[in-house]
């Protein structure tokens, strides 16, 4: 199976229609694409599917769900560059620059 994205009409239609046949195809969708994953990515998807679900649940209104799932891509996000600047060091004056160094250059010389 392939993720087969819908129109975004088409969605909302079988939103106002029949809630229960969009949930499904929600579902569907996501397993697909967790399955289609490396097999080393999949643990940790599952478990970011997870907490997403875990949260729709604990939320009585889709905007609460959608406020937190929000929050929770922006933690992720600045977790992410806390990282990225750790890592680059952002405190030196070269503001994330990999620092020059001086070598000594050695000729080579052409075999005839």
């Amino acid at each position: 199976m392939r993720f087969t994205p819908q129109k975004f009409d088409e969605l909302l239609e079988l939103a106002q229609s029949d809630p229960q046949a969009l949930e499904r195809y929600r579902q569907q969708q996501i397993d697909v694409v967790i399955g289609g994953a490396p097999a080393y990515l999949r643990t940790r998807l599952e478990g970011l599917q997870f907490q997403i679900d875990a949260q729709r649940t604990l939320h009585s209104s889709p905007m609460g769900s959608c406020v937190k799932l929000t929050q929770m891509m922006q933690d992720s996000f600045l977790q992410l560059r806390g990282m990225l600047s750790a890592a680059t060091d952002e405190n030196e004056p070269s503001r994330g620059q990999l620092p020059q160094k001086n070598a000594k250059i050695l000729p080579f010389t052409a075999n005839s």
